[in-house]
């Protein structure tokens, strides 16, 4: 078969979302099927590639944003700062370069120039690569919903990587217009491919219980062997102490972190560092980091190769869930791939996240409604610190989140419904 998935965007250093896409396209390669991966790039870089037998089609943003965002990188590394106080700067320094760069996320830009330029884009790749499916992903949402409602002549799968109509974080009060859209895209969608979480909720809810049966639930494709990664790694950790690391986005909105540090930072007296690697959002995270400045350290977003280097390296890992119900982290397939002891912090009673980190054999779980023993936290991380679980477990345990099942199942799907 010949399969095109629809991204929406491809970055210089590819997102969750897209590391996922990857994955399960060099794999269904592998299983001898011909792949390409498609999204907007924003940068200056090669058009289309190959890696890994699947062809990468980068299609180029308007040259405006193009030169702009280019600009910005480059601003970005050669003054050193971090990617929120350099977009403040850019904007003082560079109001024009500006107005390019960041045009991109206002609704009209998307609606009247991206997505109509994006589904020319699409159409003249399916006339030159003449697909058997077209499997588009979401998020964004935006490309997605695009190329599903489009007259493009070939079978459309849907791949929901993240929530949309009943997403607790946007929409809290379930948008009924937003609702419409999704169902009205499940009609269109020869099949569709969501997660377990969701598929859960979809069964008690009248709008979306009718396509439970073209639906296939899929885990993360993140449960992979990583070992001796190299020495790219984002932080130089001080083996006096024990260096304990959070991978991903701080966000005070959907996943503040005042419960850990209230309680790691009892412990500070001891030999432990804690430290953030991605995105802060979190001015309470600025609060900690200015009161323990010794203990508490931020690195701003690095590339994949660095942060899965940077994870493999570290003492404990810490995962701090979500604030909604219906959304699973992809981050954590990817530390128990590391086999490493794991602090978890469960915001919500009905977390997700729950029911995969009570297989896990070397976890510490915190409760934000509960009370945390800080005796026990303090055993779990000396006496866990040099403590590794067998990966072969993890792969038993977690078996539907590799990418060789996952892919598999798209396959069959895919086989099944064309």
């Amino acid at each position: 078969m010949e399969i095109l998935f629809s991204v929406g965007e491809i970055e210089n250093d590819y997102n969750a979302n897209t590391k996922i896409v990857l994955q399960i396209a060099e794999k269904l390669a592998f299983f001898g099927h011909d792949c390409c991966v498609a999204g907007v790039h924003n940068g200056d870089t090669k058009k289309s590639s190959t890696q890994n037998a699947i062809t990468i089609e980068r299609l180029p943003a308007i040259r405006p944003v193009v030169r702009s965002s280019v600009k910005f990188e480059n601003f970005l590394k050669e003054n050193n700062l971090n990617r929120n106080d350099a977009r403040n700067l850019f904007v003082k320094k560079h109001p024009v370069s500006s107005a390019f760069v960041f045009l991109r996320y206002t609704s009209f830009y998307r609606e009247k120039i991206e997505q109509p330029r994006y589904l020319k884009q699409i159409k003249k790749l399916v006339k030159k690569t003449k697909p058997d499916a077209i499997i588009c992903v979401y998020k964004p949402i935006n490309s997605f919903e695009t190329v599903m409602n489009s007259d493009i002549d070939v079978p459309k799968f849907a791949y929901q990587l993240d929530p949309w109509g009943l997403h607790r974080l946007d929409n809290k009060d379930e948008n009924i217009d937003i609702i419409k859209k999704e169902t009205d895209i499940f009609e269109k969608a020869e099949h569709i491919f969501t997660t377990p979480i969701l598929a859960k909720q979809y069964d008690k809810n009248n709008n979306y219980k009718k396509f439970l049966p073209k639906m296939t639930e899929l885990e993360f494709p993140n449960i992979k062997r990583y070992k001796n990664l190299g020495k790219d790694s984002a932080i130089d950790f001080d083996r006096n102490y024990i260096n304990i690391l959070f991978c991903g986005v701080v966000a005070d909105e959907y996943r503040d972190p005042e419960y850990l540090l209230v309680n790691m930072a009892q412990l500070f007296c001891e030999k432990i560092r804690l430290y953030f690697i991605g995105t802060n959002n979190s001015s309470i995270l600025d609060k900690y980091m200015s009161k323990y400045p010794d203990n508490i350290f931020f690195v701003d977003k690095v590339s994949m190769d660095s942060a899965f280097s940077t994870m493999e390296k570290a003492d404990i890992l810490v995962n701090i869930s979500n604030s909604v119900d219906n959304q699973v982290p992809s981050k954590i397939f990817d530390y128990f791939s590391m086999c490493k002891p794991i602090i978890n912090v469960q915001k919500i009673g009905n977390c997700p996240c729950e029911e995969y980190f009570e297989k896990y054999p070397l976890v510490f779980n915190m409760k934000e409604f509960e009370k945390t023993d800080i005796n026990n936290l303090r055993d779990f991380i000396f006496t866990s610190v040099n403590q590794e679980v067998k990966f072969e477990d993890i792969e038993k345990i977690y078996h539907k989140a590799t990418v060789y099942y996952v892919a598999e199942q798209i396959e069959n799907a895919l086989k099944n419904n064309i």
